[in-house]
């Protein structure tokens, strides 16, 4: 009796521990995979620290996302694995900055986000001649710059119209990049 009662015990312990963990697994989503600074390949933390000199580095962790030609976003299928790194920044102006690393150290894109920035008004005038012309801007600057593609630097700017929000996407002299 007593050894059906530790098995018993065991049983619903191993099955109870095996449920939390997928649940885990599961309500974590793939974006806070987050790692301490020491943890980074030292090559990407001194590129960080060289390139972005005065900022001050907040979070760092591992890059599960799928770049695009104009910004990323979250892959929540990525098995492969992760050898890129992203850190986030504040600068002194109040701006955060995201930059994604190769496991070299090698700067792939970046994107500041400041929210007290305005939109520039070339970009203005560019969405004044599009079917979003009677949207507001929300938030403010989000210019991205990026090394390994043709548009070396765009900005995202976001609109909205109600319940419905989109993301445009400019070079930099206010040519529309894609908006679909």
């Amino acid at each position: 009796m007593k050894k059906s009662f530790i098995l018993a015990i065991f049983i619903l312990a191993t099955f109870f521990t095996a449920v939390a963990q997928e649940l885990i697994s599961e309500e974590i989503p793939v974006e806070t995979l987050s790692l301490k600074k020491g943890n980074l390949p030292p090559a990407v933390i001194k590129a960080a620290e060289e390139l972005f000199k005065g900022n001050t580095q907040i979070k760092w962790g591992v890059f599960p996302y799928e770049l695009k030609d104009y910004g990323w976003e979250v892959n929540k299928n990525y098995n492969e694995p992760i050898d890129h790194y992203e850190i986030f920044m504040k600068t002194k102006d109040g701006s955060d900055v995201y930059a994604i690393f190769e496991s070299t150290g090698e700067l792939i894109r970046y994107k500041m986000v400041n929210k007290k920035a305005a939109v520039p008004a070339n970009i203005l005038n560019a969405i004044a001649k599009t079917e979003y012309k009677d949207w507001k801007v929300v938030g403010g600057t989000e210019i991205v710059k990026s090394n390994q593609k043709k548009v070396v630097e765009h900005y995202i700017v976001k609109v909205e119209n109600g319940n419905r929000k989109k993301n445009l996407y400019y070079s930099v002299n206010g040519e529309v990049l894609t908006n679909t």
